[in-house]
């Protein structure tokens, strides 16, 4: 107890000495433990949104672009899948099957036209307004309502594709009918869409307004944006066949192991068309992810070890300034061993101190940053 208390007291009365090896042994602490869990919980994200997605189908080409627009609607792909290739599948052993056309934003988030079984598929609830129930209505994710500032009764503009495409689509605005609850996942940085209202930004579909077809003019030169009516909306209407109409990816939740088997089985030599595992391929991404946190763990033990050479230093420099005052301990009847004690107790306060303080500082970094992950990977 008596090596404690002046092991407590030399701290106290040498603040600068002690918060700087306080400082510098957090430091060390705090950048190997705070790498380890965001990456564990980024993980864990990962994963959770892969799971609950078996399989995806899309265009050949990158399967990590498929995946991370299939999961997140993060990459695009100018390929497509055509939506007959979506019908096709109905009659397999498939648990559940959503379609997805992802090509476009609004105010930089994703549009993403969809079916209303995709709700059901993420568990996707409410949090006011109703569902979208005509071509033109749309539903924003959490994070889009409050980044934002909309509510059900709101309008909102796709983006533009090329702004100097005069010949091109307009935008369309787009009739806010409800704002989903938050989910922490991708789920909330989305702007959902029926299919068919996705192929009108497409301009596989379109409306007719003779209002505007006044002497002449163009409505391209006279509106600056699209717009669903209940005037215009019996004129909405599609060219071509329904079945080439196209998607971004299909996502497919079989029912079976050996239905999954069937369908990846099915798509092995298919000529423009891919079927993936998505667990398999963002445990690969991951992996990746891995080797460079390996990397910083060499870099974090270079960096401690580094700071225990320090510290070494830091007692050996004391205890050579401090030799008048073991000499007076010494007088005063201080054995040498109470005195070593007395050090080691000095340092085993100041790394107690700095771990917690490290562990804090994660703790903390973990619950600020875990929306953001959840939402950027989950």
């Amino acid at each position: 107890m008596s090596s404690f208390f002046l092991a407590w007291r030399y701290l106290w009365t040498h603040p600068g000495q002690s918060t700087v090896m306080v400082l510098g042994v957090t430091l060390a602490l705090y950048l190997p433990l705070v790498t380890h869990l965001l990456v564990d919980e980024f993980d864990s994200a990962i994963s959770a949104r892969a799971d609950s997605t078996p399989l995806i189908i899309g265009p050949k080409g990158s399967r990590f672009d498929l995946a991370l627009h299939g999961l997140y609607f993060r990459a695009r792909n100018n390929a497509t899948v055509p939506f007959g290739e979506y019908e096709k599948l109905h009659g397999q052993e498939i648990d559940e099957l959503i379609p997805l056309h992802s090509k476009f934003t609004s105010q930089g988030f994703p549009v993403v036209g969809t079916t209303v079984d995709y709700f059901h598929f993420r568990n996707l609830k409410m949090r006011r307004g109703k569902q979208m129930r005509q071509i033109g209505d749309c539903e924003l994710g959490a994070t889009v309502a409050a980044k934002l500032r909309l509510r059900p009764g709101d309008t909102l503009l796709t983006d533009r594709k090329n702004l100097f495409d005069l010949a091109g689509e307009y935008p369309l605005k787009l009739n806010i009918t409800a704002i989903l609850a938050p989910s922490g996942t991708a789920d909330d940085t989305a702007i959902f869409v029926d299919l068919k209202t996705a192929w009108i930004i497409e301009g596989i579909g379109h409306g007719h307004d003779p209002s505007l077809d006044h002497n002449g003019t163009s409505p391209k030169l006279v509106k600056k944006y699209l717009e669903i009516t209940s005037e215009n909306m019996s004129s909405f209407h599609f060219h071509g066949k329904t079945d080439s109409f196209p998607l971004t990816a299909i996502l497919i939740r079989p029912k079976s192991k050996k239905s999954q088997a069937l369908l990846l089985a099915d798509y092995q030599d298919h000529p423009s068309l891919q079927a993936l595992k998505s667990p398999d391929v963002m445990a690969e991404l991951m992996h990746m992810v891995l080797r460079v946190r390996d990397f910083l763990d060499a870099h974090h033990s270079l960096v401690t070890l580094a700071m225990g050479a320090l510290l070494a230093l830091i007692v050996a420099l004391t205890r050579r300034l401090r030799t008048r005052e073991l000499e007076t301990l010494t007088l005063l009847g201080c054995r040498k061993g109470l005195q070593w004690t007395m050090q080691i107790t000095e340092l085993a306060i100041v790394l107690g101190t700095a771990f917690i303080c490290a562990w804090g500082l994660t703790s903390l970094t973990i619950h600020f940053a875990a929306s953001y992950l959840h939402v950027m990977a989950g």
